[in-house]
């Protein structure tokens, strides 16, 4: 939460650290975080398809 008060959902890409982190457990964490749905989608695949410009 301070992250994104900090720098806005704008700017933020969700990831994990494969091989260290399991992708799975990051995914599950990241889907029951309690930010708004515009947010969460921002942050979990509409920011990364500007960027990439995909």
């Amino acid at each position: 939460m301070n992250t994104i008060q900090e720098v806005g959902a704008d700017r933020l890409l969700f990831s994990a650290d494969y091989p260290f982190e399991d992708m799975r457990e990051a995914a599950d964490w990241f889907d029951r975080l309690l930010i708004n749905d515009n947010d969460h989608i921002k942050i979990a695949r509409t920011n990364a398809q500007a960027l990439l410009k995909i």
